[in-house]
């Protein structure tokens, strides 16, 4: 049948499918597939061609105890059953029943062999459709839409065959020890097994891909062969077959390599009834008296199921590698579509990177400059004017990586860290916040991880600071003076004055505010000093001796700790005043807002990610409510606790905050798991010396401040 008949067949096969469709749900139920029962046509067209087989492979030869020595009907039932319904399965089991022992009894079977081969066939035909639709869903059928596309589905509905082969074989055999009389041959089986598991294979799995070929899309192989080589391949299998058999010699094995060609070069449909029809030829040559098994003293049932064996064989060769090939195509298939999709991504990235106000280099793990977009070659441009692109990005990277001394954050008071201030060959100056990822993906051939550069202008923001901050530092300063005359005098007032009076109790009052008020004008001068302060960056330990958590230890009380990790936490590249001061608030935030009557408990912990170090502080008070977890970093915002008598200004995140982000990081608040308390998550950047991790013992055991006990510090 040529490709033209083929494509014609399968477009009327396609204006009446076996399939039904889905329904529609009427509104406020849910989608069901509704599966009706086979139409009537299909019916007969499967019960026809069942009884036709049937009564061929009766008359086509028996053995000494009257069964045939093939069965392809087996297939045809197996089909039959899959294309019916499961609420229907008794319009397909009851005539396969009825035809099956008609068949044996036209033929002049006996009555037990009639009524036994009939139940066997009924319950090997159930037995396999059950397993198939088990474990092969996706096949048609089963409740899928493709016949057999992997191996794995292949290989499950072989297994479906023989098990459903076994119980036939058995019920099979009973009928025959019966008919004997109580004879015993262990042939029976065997043969009753052999015939039927090849009518499952054979016209089962050639006829479920003509199944799926007929109403499905099937794609063309990836590398698929010719028209003219189809026809190539059909004439040597010809010439092949007709001398392997024709003459006495073993080499039947020549025909398994036509079946491989076939299958990788043709689809799977095309390639089963070549090996169906290698197959069948075999067999046909066989029972004719040709082949190598003539040189043999052999039997013709004895011939008949070495054939069987050979058809099977050659069937799933091609079958296995035409699956093959269609997962390949698959993967072929899939991997054109990612990279598709990745072609897609990868402009839509670019185009968003272009548009982006930030400069972005990519350089490898050698300091090469790999990618750029046009914010970076616009300011590599207003560094080194008139030059390539390639070397005024070259020199940028440059001056950013190794700035000179007296133009970063450890000498110029209002950049942060990470900031380079560039001279500009105009005589003006520019000033970038630079952040640094470390790429795994890029890594070279030597390991080396490559670099995401991130370049930010922030000159008029960095240079709008100082003097905002000076003004902010001279006033709170300028404030301390007189504060600490008022008093002076109120406490020489409260000693003349009686404690018990009115009077007393009102400069005492005045007095607490004044308290009150130098604590806020400290806090301010803290926050002017980490807003704008000089920084002095270098490698710091958060754990160890002389630590910024050893300082903040001083703020416990007796009964309150901080653990760390046995393994220490590692080092990060600060300022260190800047770091003692972040530690020191949130520790004392700690034990301000320590639940009445419990100890305050403080969890340390760190990791590093990338170029960052991760460090979560972790206490055991009261917590934060949800909607003042964002708030909580605002200035003089203090969190709301009911019946909370705790006094404060409400600067003290706010300088973690403004700490943080001098440092090129964040810090949020969280709940603790599982509570109550709080958790406060900020980065830093990760240490750039050798020592990444440093000892657990936080001060010497002569400390008269604190005491280490395993992994907790505690106050003395």
């Amino acid at each position: 049948m040529g490709f033209e008949a083929l494509t014609c067949f399968r477009v009327s096969f396609l204006c009446e499918p076996a399939l039904p469709a889905r329904v529609p749900p009427r509104v406020g139920t849910t989608a069901v597939t509704v599966r009706p029962a086979l139409p009537a046509r299909w019916v007969v067209g499967f019960a026809v061609t069942y009884a036709v087989l049937a009564v061929l492979a009766r008359l086509a030869g028996k053995d000494g105890q009257g069964v045939s020595l093939i069965w392809p009907g087996a297939g045809v039932a197996m089909l039959w059953l899959l294309a019916e319904s499961r609420r229907h399965q008794a319009r397909a089991l009851v005539p396969l029943t009825v035809i099956h022992g008609g068949a044996a009894w036209l033929t002049d079977a006996t009555l037990d062999l009639v009524v036994l081969g009939a139940a066997s066939m009924a319950f090997q035909t159930w037995v396999t459709v059950a397993l198939v639709r088990r474990w092969c869903p996706n096949l048609l059928g089963a409740g899928g839409t493709e016949s057999f596309r992997s191996p794995r589905s292949l290989a499950y509905t072989c297994i479906a065959a023989a098990v459903g082969s076994a119980v036939g074989a058995a019920i099979g055999t009973l009928a025959v020890f019966l008919l004997s009389g109580g004879a015993w041959d262990t042939w029976v089986p065997v043969a009753w097994f052999n015939r039927h598991f090849t009518g499952l294979v054979v016209l089962g799995c050639v006829g479920h891909l003509a199944w799926e070929w007929a109403t499905q899309s099937i794609a063309p192989r990836t590398e698929g062969g010719s028209r003219r080589e189809l026809g190539v391949l059909w004439a040597v299998s010809t010439v092949v077959l007709v001398l392997v058999f024709l003459q006495p010699l073993p080499i039947v094995f020549l025909v398994i390599p036509l079946a491989v060609w076939s299958a990788a070069r043709f689809p799977t449909f095309f390639a089963a009834i070549h090996a169906l029809a290698l197959g069948v030829g075999g067999l046909l040559l066989t029972l004719m008296g040709a082949g190598p098994a003539r040189a043999l003293d052999t039997t013709p049932f004895q011939d008949t199921l070495v054939a069987q064996v050979f058809l099977v064989s050659v069937l799933l060769t091609g079958l296995a590698v035409g699956t093959l090939s269609d997962r390949i195509d698959q993967l072929v298939v899939r991997m054109g579509e990612a990279r598709a999709r990745a072609a897609e991504q990868a402009e839509l990235l670019a185009e968003m990177t272009e548009s982006m106000r930030e400069g972005l280099i990519v350089l490898d793990g050698l300091g090469r400059i790999e990618r750029s977009n046009g914010a970076s070659r616009r300011l590599a441009h207003r560094v080194r004017p008139g030059a390539s692109d390639a070397v005024a990005l070259a020199a940028l990277v440059d001056l950013v990586l190794h700035p000179a001394p007296a133009h970063t954050s450890a000498s110029r008071a209002e950049l942060g860290v990470g900031d380079v201030q560039l001279r500009l060959p105009s005589g003006d100056d520019l000033v970038l916040a630079v952040s640094r990822a470390d790429l795994a993906t890029q890594q070279g051939d030597d390991g080396r991880a490559g670099t995401l550069l991130v370049l930010r202008e922030v000159t008029e923001h960095r240079q709008s600071i100082r003097p905002l901050v000076g003004f902010a530092s001279t006033a709170a300063h300028d404030l301390r003076g007189p504060l600490t005359a008022i008093r002076a005098w109120l406490e020489l007032a409260a000693l003349d004055l009686d404690p018990d009076g009115d009077t007393h109790a009102s400069v005492t009052r005045a007095d607490q505010a004044a308290i009150q008020m130098a604590g806020l004008i400290d806090d301010l001068l803290t926050q002017a000093v980490a807003e704008a302060g000089a920084m002095d960056v270098s490698d710091v330990p958060l754990s160890g001796p002389d630590s910024a958590l050893v300082r903040a230890a001083a703020l416990l009380g007796p009964d309150d700790a901080i653990e760390v990790p046995d393994e220490g936490l590692p080092s990060v590249h600060a300022d260190e005043a800047s770091l003692r001061q972040l530690f020191a608030n949130l520790v004392g935030n700690s034990v301000k807002y320590a639940r009445r009557g419990v100890p305050a408990l403080v969890h340390v912990r760190a990791v590093r990610t990338g170029s960052r170090v991760v460090v979560e502080v972790e206490d055991n008070g009261v917590g934060v409510e949800e909607n003042q977890r964002d708030l909580i970093f605002e200035r003089f915002h203090r969190g709301h606790v009911s019946g909370d008598e705790r006094r404060g200004t409400g600067m003290g995140l706010s300088i973690c905050q403004t700490i943080v982000q001098r440092h090129g990081g964040t810090i949020e608040c969280l709940p603790a798991e599982p509570g109550p308390g709080s958790v406060f998550r900020f980065d830093l950047p990760a240490a750039v010396g050798p020592a990444e991790v440093d000892p657990v013992s936080l001060l010497p055991a002569t400390s008269p401040d604190v005491a280490v006990a395993g992994d907790e510090l505690a106050t003395a």
